[in-house]
């Protein structure tokens, strides 16, 4: 994360620099900022514990003293003490005074007394590096699977989640720098108890599950729909019963986190916010103190969930003397810790390989959301269908999902939900092959596949050429009796 500076530079300084750097940079003059408030301490305790997101929401606001106050009420509750804290000030690096460096803080998750006979430290069950990036306002959430084979000193091969039950977060930061080459400048870990709770606080979180779960040891979830509460979240990001193990868990995982940095995003309650402090205050431990919250806090202002990249270290899954580990992919974890430590951002082809192809868990999409799914209605119209997504990509339709249908369509059929009925017009006005089309207004089939409009393909469906589309949707911008005229969006 960059060469530091001999000599020893205190917290506040290096913020202070970076500060200023950012300032000279783009010709800013210092100005008075408005108060700071309560959701974005929410936020972070919520996604920065669960996640790692590490990012500001802004609802009704309070004074910034006031939040200040409170917050160093409470932080000698999630502080470390004694020894503990001068082995986890050891292990943490320095932040870099340079603005363009990320701010890295590792996130643990662990279930104490899951398993019998343990006692102190235990393993942890999450681990993820978050890479935040102030001057951009950008993040990348980079998942290390708790199976991945690592050398620990004093212990010889071992799977990484035991690095924390040998030497507590000081001995999962010293294993993390070692794996990934990357800085850790903060640490935060927090119980499932803790997580429960909060879920609970904040009234649930709405996901989409595509598969049911029922894992004989995490729990069951039904398909569909769900609002989770505590106990089926832990259900949720717990459960292994997939193909991919530990890999597809975290992709879930994912999808949860970011259900729940929206749902965050809407709370509006000080009081809720207070309550979710002092639950997180009471379950988790970290480093950050008050002052430094708010300090970042002030600089996160702006930060959109957009702006957060979740990807999880590749590699394979072997039997190594009996033993199941997870061995990382190095000449990729190489390129994505170059990536993250050059721009704090993974490249689209980067984040590919990087990515499972199981997804059982969404976002919700809500019932007016811009989203819609093509289907084949039958094997033969199956190479109409990224014809169709791409022509509605073209239209400036951002999610456009693609799939076969588990029944034959002979006619070509727009199932809708209500909420998208206008939506609904500007695709069949926009698009001649969709003009003979049945349109039928549904609930439960958008709700089945996450998408408020679902398009089945017939198997008498025809569609012109890609050259052809791309002709007819770019006509409004090139016809020269457009040209000096404002252009129109093409919905």
């Amino acid at each position: 994360m960059g060469k530091h500076s001999s000599r020893k530079t205190s917290y506040l300084e290096a913020r202070r620099r970076r500060g200023d750097l950012r300032k000279r940079a783009r010709g800013a003059q210092a100005r008075k900022r408005g108060p700071v408030n309560w959701t974005w301490y929410v936020a972070f305790f919520t996604v920065g514990i669960l996640a790692g997101g590490t990012i500001g929401y802004y609802a009704k606001p309070i004074g910034k003293l006031s939040a200040e106050v409170y917050l160093a009420f409470k932080q000698g509750q999630w502080q470390p003490k004694g020894a503990q804290k001068k082995k986890v000030a050891k292990s943490l690096t320095a932040l870099s005074t340079d603005p363009t460096k990320s701010i890295n803080t590792l996130v643990i998750g662990y279930d104490k007394g899951s398993n019998k006979g343990e006692s102190g430290y235990c393993r942890s069950d999450v681990m993820m590096l978050v890479c935040l990036q102030e001057k951009e306002k950008k993040a990348v959430v980079l998942s290390i699977p708790r199976d991945t084979k690592v050398e620990l000193p004093g212990h010889g091969t071992q799977k990484i989640n035991a690095a924390h039950s040998f030497g507590g977060p000081a001995g999962a930061i010293d294993a993390v720098k070692a794996l990934t080459g990357l800085d850790v400048n903060h640490y935060i870990e927090m119980n499932f108890n803790g997580f429960e709770k909060i879920v609970n606080a904040i009234g649930g979180v709405p996901i989409h599950l595509n598969t049911a779960i029922n894992d004989p040891h995490a729990g069951y979830l039904p398909a569909g729909d769900l609002l989770l509460d505590g106990w089926q979240a832990l259900v949720l990001v717990r459960s292994r019963n997939l193909p991919n193990g530990d890999i597809d868990r975290i992709q879930s995982q994912h999808a949860f986190l970011k259900a729940l940095m929206n749902k965050v995003e809407t709370m509006k309650s000080v009081w809720k916010a207070k309550q979710l402090v002092d639950i997180v205050s009471a379950n988790c431990e970290m480093d950050y103190s008050a002052g430094q919250l708010t300090n970042l806090a002030e600089e996160l202002r702006g930060f959109k969930i957009s702006n957060v990249q979740f990807v999880t270290l590749a590699g394979t899954s072997p039997y190594i003397g009996g033993v199941s580990y997870f061995v990382a992919d190095m000449p990729l974890l190489a390129d994505t810790v170059t990536q993250i430590k050059q721009d704090n951002w993974i490249s689209p082809d980067l984040k590919a390989k990087l990515e499972s192809p199981t997804q059982r868990v969404e976002e919700l999409n809500a019932p007016n959301a811009d989203v819609i799914t093509v289907l084949a209605g039958s094997k033969g119209v199956a190479s109409a269908v990224p014809t169709v997504a791409q022509e509605l990509t073209f239209m400036g339709h951002e999610k456009v999902y693609q799939g076969q249908s588990k029944e034959i369509y002979g006619n070509t059929v727009i199932i809708y939900r209500k909420e998208a009925r206008d939506n609904l017009k500007s695709i069949t006005k926009a698009i001649p092959e969709f003009a003979n089309a049945q349109v039928v207004q549904d609930q439960q089939i958008p709700g089945k596949y996450n998408s408020p409009i679902v398009v089945i393909l017939g198997s008498n469906f025809t569609t012109p050429n890609m050259l052809a589309i791309y002709g007819r949707v770019m006509t409004p911008a090139v016809d020269i009796s457009n040209f000096g005229k404002p252009a129109k969006p093409f919905n």
